[in-house]
């Protein structure tokens, strides 16, 4: 029977010592919008890097046009970003008993990055 104890506590110490190493995880974030209309122009994308806002350029420097959102989805996945959160906005006014309400989409895309990575975008997405 102490045998057996024994065993059982050897077997699972590593597994408790294993829980307490943990290393924090760190992430770049990128807020994807939408606008343009998926039957006659494409469907553009909007990215905000936490520095700017602009559409997505190719390595060229194009903007892309995407038939379909999952077809931006699948482009932003192959350049490693993976979806965080979805979400959409939604603004209105009226005026006379009258009103419009526009919704706008977004993704919060993500991509492990080191603390160092982590820390720079932070420090260049302050305005001094």
């Amino acid at each position: 029977m102490k045998k057996a104890l024994i065993l059982l506590a050897l077997v699972c110490l590593p597994l408790f010592a294993s829980a307490q190493t943990t290393e924090k995880q760190y992430y770049i974030y990128n807020i994807v919008t939408f606008s343009g209309s998926l039957k006659n122009e494409g469907f553009k994308v909007d990215l905000d890097d936490g520095k700017t806002i602009e559409k997505l350029k190719d390595s060229e420097g194009n903007k892309i046009k995407f038939n379909t959102p999952a077809a931006a989805l699948m482009y932003l996945y192959s350049l490693g970003w993976e979806l965080y959160v979805n979400g959409a906005t939604t603004s209105g006014s009226s005026y006379n008993g009258t009103g419009a309400s526009s919704t706008t989409s977004y993704w919060i895309m993500r991509k492990s990055c080191t603390k160092e990575e982590f820390e720079k975008a932070v420090e260049e997405g302050i305005r001094s």
